[in-house]
């Protein structure tokens, strides 16, 4: 790779580094604590989750798409048309999580028990697991322990580490069970 694409690939690394050090995943408290409706719970989570979209029309956020998810019982039904913060936090979890693993393993993640305190701890949890992964992330790009000589390389070590942590996640999700569904 020559220099200039090498610089290019540098740079577009620390300004992801950046925009992902600047977005945060709201905490329990921060989410609404009045139910929405369907148009306004779409509106919330496209904010939310905009910084990590990239502005990638497939990753859009639907009606459809929720709708799915409540059909599946992946998510609890809206009361009264009406969404409460127990399903905001599922639907971020999921928007989160579906862009690298299959909504049956995100399933198996998110808590059975869906009284408000159950959850409540579950997306706390997972706000501040997140939160730690990005910190140690751009903490190894910015410290120089991530950055190869040759970015092309590094590139192709990012997406096999992608496959890696989706492999152990399933692996740890689904135990001896061979029916891992995509």
């Amino acid at each position: 790779m020559d220099s200039e694409m090498e610089r290019r690939y540098s740079q577009r690394m620390r300004e992801w580094a950046r925009g992902l050090e600047k977005f945060a995943l709201p905490d329990w408290e921060g989410l609404p604590q009045l139910e929405l409706y369907m148009d306004q719970i779409i509106i919330l989570l496209t904010e939310y989750l905009a910084p990590v979209s990239r502005g990638q029309e497939d990753r859009a956020i639907t009606a459809s798409i929720i709708n799915n998810y409540v059909r599946m019982k992946i998510v609890p039904p809206p009361v009264k048309k009406k969404y409460s913060r127990v399903h905001i936090a599922f639907l971020v979890v999921i928007c989160t999580l579906k862009r690298s693993l299959s909504i049956s393993s995100i399933q198996r993640l998110l808590p059975e028990d869906r009284t408000e305190e159950s959850v409540r701890a579950f997306y706390n949890g997972f706000v501040r697991q997140y939160r730690d992964a990005v910190e140690a992330l751009c903490a190894g790009l910015s410290s120089g322990r991530l950055v190869l000589e040759n970015t092309e390389v590094f590139g192709s070590a990012a997406a096999i580490f992608s496959v890696l942590a989706k492999d152990l996640t399933e692996y740890l999700l689904w135990g001896d069970e061979e029916d891992i569904v995509d």
